[in-house]
């Protein structure tokens, strides 16, 4: 699971830190691990509020990324975009000040609150949807749909495939997809673990003061990378997170959008350091 919970007495936090520190397990990718629980509203509230993606991981300007989308997708005034995973609607609600006409969809209800309040705020008629995009059918056709900050690593293989086979339905011939993922040829960094110290309202799982131990498990076979957050707070329970990437070549990225009726145009650099872009068409 995502998330975990495990009770301890206060008075056993220096044991229990030692003790979640040397574990020496490795969880099995999207077994053990898939990813964040972002479908609860507490920590999808949260991660919209408290995450810089700049500061984070190191991304584009919202503004040259958007950029970056519509050269790849070349759309035609007004048209109709889907955005895929649109978090807490940066980029749908830049499409709609470019005139186009976005549907946004995300299976987080505080991101999506948070994406309608602003689009509301800036007198912007953008749809934001709370759905699981796994598990929707497209009723409408769009001129192209887009999915950012390397969110197609944050399925499975068959999942992204599934995801691939809903957009092609969803878009009209010719229409276009931008997807960008983790790059498996950027070269990933050796198993790591950290503890540091969290002061209040800067935290991404958690409100209030606490210790946080981030580990990453990197497995060049079968190309995944698994991140574990344990979040120690004062009354010493422990608290997991974790959350599983597929990494993917330029040739394993044009096979799957290939088996899935796109023809690819082309790859180029992502948002942020290790993604990658890559735009097809549907036949």
């Amino acid at each position: 699971m995502a998330v975990e919970v495990r009770p301890a007495p206060p008075s056993a936090l220096e044991e229990l830190i030692r003790s979640v520190a040397d574990t020496p397990d490795r969880p099995k990718p999207w077994v053990d691990v898939a990813t964040y629980p972002w479908n609860e509203e507490e920590f999808s509230s949260r991660y919209v509020r408290r995450a810089n993606y700049q500061s984070l991981y190191g991304m584009k300007d919202t503004g040259d990324e958007v950029e970056d989308i519509i050269t790849l997708l070349n759309p035609q005034p007004k048209a109709r975009l889907l955005d895929l995973c649109s978090g807490n609607g940066r980029h749908a609600i830049a499409m709609a000040l470019r005139g186009y006409r976005v549907t946004g969809i995300d299976i987080g209800p505080g991101a999506v609150s948070l994406a309608r309040d602003t689009a509301r705020n800036l007198g912007l008629s953008v749809d934001f949807r709370q759905l699981d995009v796994l598990h929707i059918s497209f009723e409408d056709l769009y001129d192209g749909a887009y999915l950012t900050c390397g969110g197609f690593s944050d399925f499975s293989p068959a999942e992204g495939q599934a995801l691939l086979q809903a957009v092609e339905r969803a878009l009209s011939p010719g229409g276009r997809i931008v997807v960008e993922f983790a790059d498996a040829d950027a070269g990933r960094a050796p198993d790591l673990r950290t503890w540091q110290f969290v002061q209040a309202e800067t935290s991404l799982y958690m409100d209030g003061s606490h210790l946080q131990l981030d580990e990453r498990n990197f497995d060049p076979e079968p190309a995944t990378e698994v991140e574990r957050c344990y979040v120690v707070p004062s009354d010493g329970r422990v608290r997991e997170f974790t959350r599983c990437r597929q990494l993917y070549t330029e040739a394993s990225m044009r096979s799957a959008l290939e088996s899935a009726r796109f023809d690819m145009l082309s790859f180029s650099p992502g948002s942020a350091p290790g993604l990658k872009k890559a735009a097809a068409k549907k036949r």
